[in-house]
């Protein structure tokens, strides 16, 4: 395990915080993943799933074997960590013992034998590294089969609205992640089976075609492909775009479940605590989502 300096705490809170955002400005929403491959994250050798802020870390690595190993874990099993792999930050409490009077460290055993008053409990953060199996060479995995896949029923007002949407980026389904490639101009989905609803699928391809409107091509959003903006404010703006666009389709469709409306909360709530002291923000963002609307339902004036 990692030993870590005195200033751990910050430390610690600063890598998650930049593992978050950095999947944010990539479009990867770890609370926002409504499609599953084999299950949550675990730990491969202990069989346990991650909990917490981990689980959503790992989660959006988008790794369709959501499997991990600690470094020491994979030599046990006599595997071998491949030269080059990125390693994974998992986080976790660790609680430090004092007695208050002595300010002697105590263990958990000792302090529990003392009345409460007397003890100084200080809880602080701490990390360890893991590796997806993906990195670990030399181990047969023993996995389980992949979820079973239910048909995926289209929704025809969807598909019509698609079909009818002018120029749309091409769409491949692939990893399991979802993301619109403004230099490649393409939308990348998970398999649609892997959705949790038919609404989920849609909502998602949603939220990437309005970001696919923003290209040159189309309506020349500067939000989508300006990269000179270095505090974010740009990409947070587009992603707000994105998702009242998305909305406004879902609406459109009919299929704007309750489930749907509170992630595109939470994810609006997001990048708003972002630019909370933007007072122009909120019109300008629906506006520009109604023009992409417009743009892909042919109501363009």
């Amino acid at each position: 395990m990692k030993r870590q300096s005195k200033n751990s705490r910050k430390d610690v809170y600063q890598i998650v915080n930049e593992r978050i955002m950095a999947g944010l400005e990539k479009g990867v929403v770890p609370w926002k993943q409504p499609w599953s491959v084999m299950g949550l994250p675990k730990n491969y050798r202990s069989g346990k799933t991650y909990r917490g802020i981990n689980l959503w870390l790992l989660l959006s690595c988008g790794h369709a074997e959501p499997y991990y190993l600690t470094f020491k874990q994979a030599e046990s099993l006599g595997g071998k960590v491949k030269k080059g792999s990125r390693s994974i930050p998992v986080v976790y409490w660790n609680v430090m013992y004092r007695h208050k009077e002595t300010g002697k460290k105590l263990s958990w055993e000792e302090a529990g034998k003392l009345p409460k008053d007397l003890v100084d409990r200080r809880a602080f953060l701490k990390y360890y590294n893991v590796f997806h199996i993906g990195e670990v060479e030399g181990v047969e995995w023993d996995l389980p089969e992949t979820v079973m896949e239910k048909p995926f029923q289209p929704i025809k007002a969807c598909e019509e609205l698609l079909e009818k949407a002018p120029d749309l980026p091409g769409i491949r389904h692939g990893e399991a992640q979802a993301y619109y490639h403004p230099g490649k101009d393409y939308i990348n989905m998970p398999k649609k089976e892997l959705f949790r609803s038919e609404g989920h699928y849609y909502q998602t391809l949603y939220h990437e075609v309005v970001h696919g409107t923003g290209h040159q091509k189309r309506l020349d959003r500067k939000e989508l492909w300006d990269t000179s903006n270095m505090d974010g404010t740009l990409y947070a703006r587009e992603e707000l775009i994105a998702e009242m666009g998305a909305s406004y389709l879902g609406n459109l469709c009919g299929i704007w479940e309750n489930d749907l409306q509170d992630n595109s909360s939470a994810y609006i709530q997001h990048w708003l605590s972002q630019l909370k002291n933007d007072k122009r923000l909120l019109v300008e963002a629906a506006g520009k989502a109604q023009k992409a609307v417009d743009y892909l339902t042919g109501k363009m004036t």
